[in-house]
């Protein structure tokens, strides 16, 4: 499965965690756009994304909670703690293994997923990833930086991506 992706400096995406019932529609991780499928709501839209109900209303200047079938929905990330950790760390080439630990667990993934998507330079190189590939490597990830906190977060993740 591939998840196309482009991830903003500084900026919070929702978690995507995957289709439930009734919210099984696309998800386009580069816009944080949803769009919604026969049978969706609101509150299951927010479960598969981490985000209340009242938080979608807003992002989308919702009045109800009546949603239509091919809508396109803003998705705004609901975790405060998350947007802490992406406004107060911006994930680049230059970033260390030590910073890379210091992230939330739950902003990893995303910060690997950049790692994957971009060159050093900040150039996008990938217009999928891999998720399984992510998911794969990441312990491999942190294994590594734990045993040199102070190399590069980007070049651990590449290495360790051509192993895959």
């Amino acid at each position: 499965m591939a998840l196309t992706l482009c991830l903003a400096f500084g900026s919070v995406q929702a978690a995507d965690t995957g289709p439930r019932a009734h919210a099984e529609g696309k998800y386009d991780a580069a816009t944080s756009t949803y769009v919604v499928v026969e049978g969706d709501d609101l509150f299951a839209i927010g479960q598969r994304f981490k985000v209340s109900v009242d938080a979608l209303k807003a992002a989308n200047n919702l009045t109800s909670d009546v949603v239509k079938t091919g809508e396109k929905l803003k998705i705004a990330s609901g975790d405060a703690h998350a947007g802490a950790h992406s406004s107060s760390h911006k994930v680049s080439a230059k970033t260390t293994c030590e910073e890379f630990l210091g992230l939330d667990e739950s902003f990893q993934p995303e910060a690997v997923s950049w790692a994957v998507a971009y060159d050093a330079e900040g150039d996008p190189v990938a217009e999928s990833v891999d998720v399984e590939g992510i998911e794969t490597v990441i312990p491999f990830v942190i294994e590594e930086c734990k045993k040199a906190p102070k190399e590069t977060f980007w070049q651990k993740v590449k290495a360790e991506m051509k192993k895959l």
